[in-house]
């Protein structure tokens, strides 16, 4: 999808370039706040959820799309508190739409066959985009000007390519807004409905979505530390993170062929086990290069798992809500993140990083066990003629 390649290729160049700006002018006070309120901002992923389903995901893309160029465009303001909260929560609620939007989009309008090929796709462009937003800033800052001129046109050049994927908004090809229960009603009946005839399914996703949140957080933000740590020079921990961003790259790009042939349910529970293997070697290891190894097996890993799990959710979700349990999903997720992002700091300052990389371990290797348990329970009594998954089936065959 190219609308994909778009919107993270200027995602990335702006957050690539926005904490650079705020440090030249001591501002990093206020790129806090306003990275705190766009977390805050996806936390109502799940009101947003409920917009895709009323209102159908394209229009949810379009308006998120808009939404978040607006928030880019703001950061070009460093000296205003209000400004940078005000950008960060513009932001937050558009990248969360747009999120929400791409997902539903899927469910809506590909057939289950279809999905493998077009997740890995849009995967494959997610990378891409990222790897040419964050490989750029820098060389377009200089190439423009150096001081602000370089990092204000940089800023603005990025929302302008957000703000561009509005030409590129996949078309609808079917009825964006299945039937079902709680499609017509208002958003407390949708709710009402989720919490009533799917309260099994809610709850399970919003378990999983914070313990994921949760053990990303204490990992994700301390690899450069963790490299540098087990002896990778300084210079070539960069160096090493991109490595494993072209892994998965790569992974990204042969992903469809080799799920289309497996099982989701297999796929995550190998793809998330390993993840959690190369995660204790890189906990463990005395190598500076086996720790770096492990880190671009790692992200191969990572991809399988993250394909393989939206595959699980577009399976299990039931059409006419899928925003509602897509939004229950993020917001859990954020909200995980949030509180991993809180409690990582402490752990590493007093266990260490071996020991918290070790506790990120054992929660990665819970989540490789409990997704395919719980989503294998909901095909269990789908198969059964039971369980929400039987309603999700039912509306599905009426369209």
């Amino acid at each position: 999808m190219a609308y994909t390649f778009v919107f993270f290729a200027g995602m990335w160049l702006s957050k690539t370039v926005h904490p650079l700006y705020f440090d030249r002018h001591d501002h990093l006070v206020n790129f806090g706040l306003s990275y705190t309120a766009m977390a805050l901002a996806g936390t109502t992923s799940v009101f947003i959820g409920r917009l895709a389903d009323r209102w159908g995901p394209r229009a949810v893309l379009v308006a998120g799309t808009a939404l978040y160029a607006a928030g880019m465009a703001l950061r070009i303001v460093h000296d205003s508190a209000l400004v940078a909260v005000a950008s960060g929560l513009v932001a937050g609620v558009g990248a969360s739409s747009v999120f929400i939007g791409l997902r539903t989009w899927t469910l809506h309008n590909t057939t289950e066959d279809q999905r493998v090929g077009l997740v890995s796709r849009r995967e494959f462009m997610t990378q891409a985009g990222t790897a040419l937003g964050m490989g750029s800033a820098g060389a377009l800052a200089a190439f423009v000007g150096a001081g602000d001129p370089g990092y204000v046109t940089v800023l603005l050049l990025a929302a302008g390519c957000v703000l561009s994927g509005l030409l590129l908004v996949p078309p609808s090809r079917s009825r964006d807004v299945a039937g079902g229960p709680g499609a017509d009603g208002g958003g407390e009946a949708g709710f009402r409905t989720v919490f009533r005839q799917y309260r099994g399914l809610a709850l399970g996703i919003v378990g999983l979505g914070l313990l994921m949140g949760f053990y990303v957080s204490i990992l994700s933000p301390y690899l450069p530390l963790l490299l540098a740590e087990r002896g990778v020079p300084v210079a070539l921990v960069g160096v090493v993170l991109a490595v494993a961003s072209v892994v998965r790259l790569i992974a990204a790009a042969v992903a469809g062929k080799f799920l289309r042939a497996r099982s989701p349910l297999a796929v995550f529970l190998v793809s998330e086990s390993c993840c959690a293997a190369a995660t204790l070697l890189l906990a463990l290891s005395v190598s500076p290069w086996l720790a770096a190894c492990a880190l671009a097996v790692r992200g191969a890993f990572l991809l399988g798992a993250t394909v393989s799990q939206e595959l699980l959710q577009l399976n299990a979700f039931p059409g006419a809500l899928a925003g509602v349990f897509f939004g229950l999903v993020q917001s859990a997720f954020l909200a995980g993140d949030s509180l991993g992002g809180a409690i990582g700091g402490w752990l590493y300052h007093q266990f260490g990083s071996s020991h918290t990389v070790l506790i990120a371990t054992g929660l990665t290797l819970a989540n490789a066990l409990l997704v395919p348990a719980f989503y294998g329970r909901l095909r269990g009594l789908a198969e059964a003629g039971s369980g929400p998954d039987t309603e999700r089936r039912s509306a599905h065959a009426a369209r």
